[in-house]
């Protein structure tokens, strides 16, 4: 019976847990200080040149969204990445019935959602016509703390504003609306609503490291923004294969909660805590081991093939059922965004293909990608998590890849996770 064996590694994650100076000043200090108050001064000076340099050289990329859903105006901001696509966040143009994208008073054009992540508040808009401006370029390394950064953007409804202020704190777990937000970068420049989705950019190289995201009234100087290696591979996802979203319509609260596409709780039925837990057996090759569900089938182990080794276990009893693990030598690059891009291109195209979730994250130590998406093969719908990486010691690239039927995945995805979590490079 399809999934017997599958949904038997719900439980696998549980079997998994199992295991001083001169008193008398002298003409030479006092010099000595009015020159470090010169040097201050200069110092001061220069950094705001820099800021007024910066400011006048990406302005015009900046975009004032306004969102309007059922009898209600909201202001928010976003930047150009393409003359025709804007980045923002989610909440910015959640619920939006129409979107108008504006710039010093005038409409540059109407905007229509072709990606949003909720859960990450990341979100990408398409203009109806192109616009003139310069493209605001994603930082690929992680912020500093200390680091020098200004926001801007439209807070209270105001023309564009520029604030200053400094990175203060990184990697940030925040709730936000019931939704625990990670990898958050912290900032002491003033945030107030209309910020939101403007970015937030540092003054050492002009790149965009976060997506303003919160202020808080609770206390003075914290703000929060979406960190760029959470958004840029989301963003990279959303242009080379487009999700456009739907605009909302004006129904009763009832009508849109039940259309809203919210998930819903799986109707599967959970194992009791009388179910004994699968046991599990251990893989260990040349370049990997990684534990798997008794009973599933090694069809290839390490086999050779034209990018590297393939290595697959199957469950007998639904073969679409799979975990793979596929090892290259010498990758083409260690840029986890470009492997990205690449990796969704040759997907982008498949029927029945969509973006679930695409966000950094950690396996063996070793720095992440995290990709999750629905893609239609032999007519049959399947869920696939690939999570990527590279190991820089032994110059190869990994991807651990599981699968199976998209109506069962969701039931059995954390043990999926745990399962991959186990993948240990020799």
């Amino acid at each position: 019976m399809r999934g017997i064996r599958l949904v038997a590694i719900m439980t696998v994650a549980a079997a998994l847990v199992a295991a001083c100076g001169s008193s008398r000043p002298s003409n030479t200090s006092s010099h000595t200080t009015t020159a470090r108050r010169r040097s201050t001064s200069t110092t001061e000076t220069s950094s705001s040149q820099q800021l007024a340099n910066l400011v006048a050289s990406v302005q015009n990329g900046v975009i004032r969204i306004e969102s309007t859903g059922c009898g209600v105006l909201s202001t928010g901001t976003g930047f150009l990445i393409s003359p025709r696509l804007v980045a923002t966040v989610e909440h910015v143009v959640d619920g939006a019935v129409s979107i108008r994208l504006v710039r010093a008073g005038h409409t540059l054009g109407t905007g229509t959602v072709i990606g949003e992540d909720a859960t990450r508040d990341v979100a990408l808009v398409r203009s109806s016509k192109p616009i003139s401006g310069p493209l605001f370029h994603i930082a690929t390394r992680s912020p500093r703390l200390g680091e020098a950064v200004a926001v801007l953007g439209f807070p209270l409804g105001l023309p564009l504003t520029v604030t200053q202020g400094d990175v203060s704190g990184l990697d940030r777990t925040i709730p936000i609306v019931g939704i625990e937000r990670t990898n958050l970068v912290q900032t002491d420049a003033a945030i107030n609503p209309g910020n939101s989705g403007g970015p937030l950019i540092s003054l050492q190289d002009g790149d965009v490291i976060g997506l303003i995201d919160l202020g808080t009234d609770q206390a003075n100087g914290i703000g929060f923004a979406v960190s760029a290696d959470v958004a840029a591979p989301l963003l990279d996802a959303w242009k080379v294969a487009p999700q456009p979203v739907p605009a909302a319509s004006c129904q009763s609260e009832t009508q849109t909660a039940t259309s809203s596409g919210t998930a819903t709780t799986p109707t599967t039925s959970t194992p009791t805590s009388t179910t004994p837990a699968p046991t599990l057996d251990t893989y260990s090759g040349h370049a990997f081991s990684i534990e798997y569900p008794t009973g599933w089938t090694i069809v290839t182990a390490e086999k050779q093939q034209s990018y590297g080794t393939d290595t697959t276990i199957q469950d007998p009893s639904e073969s679409t059922a799979l975990i793979r693990v596929d090892v290259s030598k010498n990758p083409p690059t260690t840029n986890l965004r470009a492997l990205a891009r690449q990796e969704i291109a040759a997907l982008a195209k498949e029927p029945g293909y969509r973006l679930l979730h695409l966000g950094p994250s950690t396996i063996d130590g070793f720095a992440s990608l995290d990709w999750r998406f629905d893609v239609d093969q032999a007519g049959v719908l399947l869920e696939k998590d690939d999570v990527f990486f590279v190991d820089s010691k032994a110059n190869e690239g990994v991807a651990a890849l599981t699968q199976a039927p998209a109506d069962v995945y969701p039931s059995v995805s954390s043990a999926f996770a745990a399962l991959r979590q186990t993948l240990v490079m020799n």
